[in-house]
């Protein structure tokens, strides 16, 4: 297993040509992108729907934080299995399957009269959903070429955003002439499209990892785990990754309503500028990291740099929750892309015919602690009892104080990577 703190020369043999980068584009990594786009859907809805959910099948705050989280369980057990997948049956077939399994899910979801069924539902949504972001991320390693990869991801990201967006305001437009489970049978129909975009316009290049055997790959998987570099790269931000997916998936919306003082549809607007500013994070931290480059500044600093601003957006929003809730919602959006960015600096440290397995064995490891965060918090809210389904401040403080504790020590491992010092390469 190639060393991760050592730049990796380009792996030109995946490399397509004879294809314009419109068309890259738009029969590549658009259909990504879209199954992208509704991954980000999935996961934040619930921020909406919350309130009929709750009212309909009276689930409380840790009902609520273990159904939703359900996603995120489902989605971190899928990874390694994607990971070689993607490396051995290329994107198209490895991302058009698991798409259907997602519309099943959300079918079941729309159905479900029960928490049990919900919670089957919403896990096979996160399985089916579980590489779309790797997919994208494997196709741009494929037909891109290695130095634009910081901002390629930074825009699957930003589009991820929009995905995000359309949980919030649109969505309660749309609540407003559908119900919750009318919404879900449409998300299903739409996720068997993109699906069928992906497996019949997406071409694969040269299998290059065709010919090898399972059992290599995971073996290959095993020793990534045993790397001393993969763990000190991934350890610095994954609190920080996983709270942001937590806390934007569920947690904000309820924060808004009842720490923040807005009703349901005001709460709506600030969540849809959120995703606007995260959008905005996404695309200024995939420039700044590509821009700095070239005056020798690592990508790990300009990741970690916007990590401790993420912190501080927490630390505003325990402490000074009632003053401004749209600007520290989004601030927290806004410096919360900064952790995504390590998607980015891990793919780049590996050859490109095991971008697929590494990415996903990272994502394994942010989605099982956004599981335990998004549940974890549910349950200390919980321990408040609630007025009128809102839960006290004080309730919260508690929750996102003892989590912003937890993300501090990444600061001090990020510190010993020595970020102000510049690199001959600007790979980690």
């Amino acid at each position: 297993m190639k060393n991760l703190s050592a730049p990796s020369s380009p792996d030109t043999s995946a490399q397509p040509g004879g294809r314009s980068q419109a068309a890259i584009v738009v029969f590549v990594l658009l259909p990504f992108t879209l199954a992208h786009f509704l991954s980000y859907l999935y996961r934040n809805v619930n921020a909406v729907v919350y309130p009929d959910l709750a009212r309909e099948l009276g689930l409380n705050a840790n009902a609520l934080g273990w159904l939703t989280s359900a996603y995120l369980l489902a989605f971190a057990l899928a990874q390694l299995p994607i990971g070689v997948a993607l490396d051995r049956y290329g994107c198209r077939r490895g991302q058009a399957p698991l798409m259907l399994i997602a519309a099943s899910g959300s079918v079941v979801f729309a159905y479900a009269h029960s928490l049990s069924m919900l919670a089957i539902g919403r896990g096979l949504i996160g399985f089916g959903v579980a590489g779309s972001l790797m997919a994208a991320i494997k196709a741009s390693s494929q037909w891109l070429p290695r130095e634009r990869l910081s901002l390629a991801t930074a825009t699957l990201l930003a589009v991820g955003g929009f995905g995000a967006m359309a949980s919030t305001t649109p969505m309660q437009v749309a609540l407003r002439h559908l119900d919750w489970r009318q919404v879900f049978v449409v998300l299903g129909m739409c996720t068997v499209a993109v699906s069928a975009l992906i497996y019949f316009a997406v071409p694969e290049p040269r299998p290059v990892a065709q010919t090898a055997r399972l059992g290599d790959m995971w073996r290959d998987i095993g020793q990534l785990f045993r790397s001393s570099s993969f763990w000190r790269i991934s350890l610095y931000s994954i609190f920080a990754h996983a709270t942001y997916m937590a806390v934007q998936g569920l947690w904000m919306g309820a924060w808004l309503r009842d720490a923040g003082g807005l009703d349901s549809a005001r709460a709506a607007d600030v969540l849809l500028a959120g995703t606007v500013t995260m959008i905005a994070g996404s695309l200024c931290f995939g420039w700044l990291t590509d821009w700095l480059k070239r005056f020798g500044v690592n990508p790990i600093t300009v990741c970690g740099g916007g990590i401790a601003v993420f912190l501080v957006c927490q630390a505003l929003m325990i402490w000074g929750h009632g003053r401004s809730p749209l600007l520290l919602a989004c601030g927290f959006t806004f410096f919360g892309t900064a952790a995504t960015m390590n998607y980015a600096i891990i793919a780049q440290s590996v050859p490109a015919h095991l971008t697929g397995r590494v990415s996903t064995s990272f994502n394994l490891l942010v989605f099982l602690l956004a599981f335990v965060i998004q549940a974890a918090l549910g349950a200390v809210i919980a321990h408040w009892p609630s007025q009128g389904g809102a839960y006290p401040v004080q309730a919260y403080q508690w929750a996102f104080g003892i989590n912003l504790a937890l993300q501090c020590p990444g600061l001090l491992l990020w510190l010993t990577f020595r970020p102000w010092a510049r690199e001959r390469t600007a790979v980690v």
